[in-house]
């Protein structure tokens, strides 16, 4: 826990997209300088009292201001989902993946450095690149759980399903939890920021189950990289939609 302590947070005034976006996606959107006012006014709330209703009514405040809207938060996500994709194509064995490691090559080693071997290779070079790495971290210890060797035959749709929707999640929190910045100082103590952390992610994961994981049916290995992004993207959108009604 604790990963809500690692920085202040972008300004009210910081751009919408990140520098290292695409070009073709840079927003001219113009950022409100009070955009980050509710989320933050909240998580302090929620840290201050322990109230998860707090934490709901953030995730409300992010979606409709905060983020920009659920358009900009597609965008702002883009390498995250990229970095997702690859991860989807290398475990469903997609015959387009573009990464030198394959299901086979893994089988035998241990799990810890298989993990290692895939965040390291995904993770890439840009802002982003911290978030995905911890986030691909937990998300493949997850899906592995009690696999201390790597074998293939055990990576099925389930697991699959588990693991993707753990990296969203843990993606939309780590983003999150760094865009509240200084909200999380008002907390008295480190176990009130542990509780508001849990249920934050709590609350991350019970929608993005809803929105993603009906996705993973046994037909899932026929899709494409490009597929998978438009899944995730959508599944964005579809999230944001859920939350601005908080």
């Amino acid at each position: 826990m604790g990963t809500s302590q690692s920085g202040v947070g972008p300004s009210g005034r910081s751009p919408l997209l990140p520098a290292w976006v695409d070009d073709s996606q840079v927003t001219t959107q113009t950022p409100g300088p009070q955009r980050l006012k509710g989320l933050r006014q909240a998580i302090g709330r929620a840290v201050r009292s322990g109230g998860r209703d707090d934490v709901r009514k953030a995730l409300g405040h992010y979606a409709r201001k905060a983020s920009g809207g659920k358009h900009i938060a597609v965008q702002k996500l883009g390498k995250i989902t990229q970095a997702g994709s690859g991860l989807f194509s290398i475990f469903s064995g997609s015959q387009q993946q573009q990464y030198s490691v394959n299901l086979h090559s893994l089988n035998g080693q241990p799990c810890d450095l298989v993990i290692n071997q895939i965040t390291q290779l995904l993770s890439g070079h840009h802002g982003d690149s911290d978030k995905i790495r911890a986030a691909m971290n937990i998300a493949l210890s997850e899906a592995l759980e009690g696999m201390t060797t790597f074998d293939e035959n055990s990576i099925t749709v389930e697991v699959i399903g588990k693991m993707m929707v753990c990296y969203l999640t843990e993606s939309i929190f780590l983003q999150i939890t760094h865009d509240a910045g200084k909200a999380w100082n008002k907390a008295d103590n480190l176990v009130q920021i542990s509780k508001v952390e849990n249920d934050l992610r709590q609350l991350i994961c019970e929608v993005v189950d809803i929105k993603l994981a009906p996705k993973f049916t046994d037909d899932v290995y026929q899709l494409t990289i490009e597929q998978m992004q438009e899944i995730q993207n959508q599944a964005i959108l579809e999230i944001w939609e859920e939350w601005e009604a908080y």
